[in-house]
């Protein structure tokens, strides 16, 4: 009797160790239980993303040029629209000078006729047509100067820009990219009229030369020099856009460089050149 009592507390205890053992190994250390609930929110979160705020949130994990930049294309336009509010008209100072100096030409030059033909009068006709020609081009060379200085590119866009009242990376963006296509056109317009200011008064000044008396000849050979000046002297929207646009390259440039290179231990040392690009 004794014996059966003293197995069946054996197997008793035995099973209870087992039972024991087997409920460690089914319950989860608490490593395992912190990595569960961190996967659990994870998942809560992505469960709780909207669709309709997806492109939002694309646009907000991108980086772009026009965003990155310094300055940004907003601000310069309310840097130089302050330059160009208070003191436009100088800005185009090259074009006025080259211009002016064609005016002056051909005012001193009005009358003065070469002595050998002071006595023909088709000659005189065709010397006063183009001393007239002269002065009415440098006329519309002011008049075009006025006329753009007086737009404010810069200040005309930047009003309308500053009506965007939205503050997310799709509205910014927008902003940018308008303040840039308003540096572009007034930069682009510059350009066109440099060569052509360039052009007409290089002709008129030097359409001068053979017509009136070789001792005014000066006056005509200092306005063909000055009439260079718009080519010389960049607007300073041709400037502004030039360097935006540096300064946006710089962003994603390439990194180049040389230095020497030596594969293997066989190898002999060799110079390389090295182009790196970092995003």
């Amino acid at each position: 009797m004794k014996q059966k009592t003293i197995h069946l507390l054996a197997l008793l205890f035995f099973v209870c160790q087992s039972a024991m053992a087997q409920e460690k190994k089914t319950t989860p250390s608490e490593p395992a239980k912190k990595d569960t609930a961190r996967t659990e929110s994870k998942k809560t979160e992505t469960l709780e993303l909207e669709p309709e705020n997806v492109e939002n949130q694309f646009l907000n994990a991108l980086d772009y040029p026009e965003l990155q930049v310094v300055p940004k294309a907003s601000e310069r336009l309310q840097m130089d629209g302050t330059i160009e509010h208070n003191n436009g008209y100088m800005m185009f100072w090259p074009f006025l000078a080259a211009s002016g100096t064609t005016m002056v030409a051909a005012l001193m030059h009005k009358g003065r006729f070469k002595p050998s033909a002071e006595n023909d009068e088709a000659f005189r006709k065709y010397a006063d047509f183009k001393v007239n020609a002269a002065a009415g081009l440098s006329a519309a060379w002011f008049a075009a100067t006025y006329f753009i200085s007086a737009s404010e590119p810069y200040n005309s866009a930047l009003s309308k820009i500053n009506q965007i009242k939205g503050k997310d990376k799709k509205s910014l963006l927008l902003k940018e990219r308008l303040a840039e296509e308003a540096m572009q056109k007034p930069a682009e317009l510059m350009k066109m009229l440099a060569y052509i200011s360039t052009a007409t008064n290089f002709i008129a000044a030097a359409g001068l030369i053979d017509v009136v008396n070789e001792d005014y000849n000066l006056y005509a050979g200092v306005a063909i020099l000055t009439s260079f000046l718009p080519i010389i002297f960049k607007s300073r929207y041709v400037e502004n856009y030039d360097k935006h646009l540096e300064y946006k390259r710089k962003i994603y440039a390439p990194v180049v460089y040389t230095d020497f290179y030596k594969p293997n231990v066989y190898a002999e040392w060799s110079p390389r050149l090295v182009v790196q690009w970092n995003f």
